[in-house]
């Protein structure tokens, strides 16, 4: 999982409107897997919202993605790059929920020929329960993670058919802490594990051999598959502390 930095900065509401408000910008980011690209139609989103003194009251905010391609390919959203989906001044209250919506033009490309991913009965909405409660004059960065490797799976590798599943999480990139770091040789594409307990997310590298994890706080253990037989796994240990970047020394990949 590759993400993006998230933070909460002071910001200056609307001088034509008294009332407090907080600012939410919706990122997308990817977790990539082995394709060589994946399009996925992008719609919007749908905020669940509680405003401030209306507890019990639920109110269903959706923010179109604005631009009149939707069509993305997320799986260049790596080392850092996310896109911004979405961006509104809100009431002051509590996020509950976001629902990504997906339209039908999705599609994956491998070795230049194209293979249409249905969504899995008709389905174009994908929910993920959230906790967040906005502050006047806070700026608020809410990052969806689609994770490719999860959302396509080959049921059959020749001819090859593909179940494509969208999965995504949510949160709030506050209280994270940043884990940085970069692989050689950079003709590698290899598969960066951070594992915590039972739990793991993963992420591949740009171009430049760079990645980046957002971490809960914690200790990891760092796995790195160079997906190359020639070469070896690397394992190694560390702590993610919030609001800190932890940069990583050169991290060189090296034959069996």
């Amino acid at each position: 999982m590759l993400l993006l930095a998230c933070s909460a900065v002071a910001w200056s509401c609307n001088e034509f409107d008294s009332s407090p408000k907080a600012l939410v910008n919706v990122l997308l980011i990817d977790a990539p897997a082995q394709w060589d690209s994946v399009i996925v139609e992008i719609q919007g989103i749908e905020l669940e919202f509680v405003p401030n003194g209306r507890e019990g009251e639920i109110q269903k905010i959706f923010l179109p993605y604005e631009p009149g391609d939707k069509q993305v390919d997320v799986s260049q959203l790596v080392g850092g790059t996310a896109l911004p989906v979405a961006r509104s001044e809100m009431q002051l209250g509590q996020i509950t929920g976001i629902t990504l919506r997906l339209g039908p033009g999705n599609s994956l490309f491998l070795d230049e020929d194209r293979y249409p991913l249905e969504l899995p009965g008709g389905k174009t909405d994908y929910f993920q329960a959230l906790d967040i409660d906005l502050e006047s004059g806070i700026s608020y960065d809410l990052v969806l993670d689609f994770d490719l490797e999860k959302s396509i799976q080959v049921t059959s590798p020749n001819p090859l058919i593909l179940d494509f599943n969208p999965t995504i999480s949510a949160y709030s990139g506050i209280g994270r802490g940043d884990l940085t770091g970069t692989t050689s040789p950079t003709d590698l594409r290899p598969v960066i594990y951070a594992i915590r307990n039972v739990d793991s997310v993963s992420t591949h590298v740009n171009t430049s051999g760079n990645f980046l994890f957002r971490l809960d706080p914690g200790n990891y253990t760092i796995y790195i598959d160079p997906k190359d037989i020639e070469y070896s796994d690397t394992l190694f240990n560390v702590e993610i502390k919030t609001g800190k970047t932890t940069p990583l020394d050169r991290i060189t990949l090296t034959k069996k």
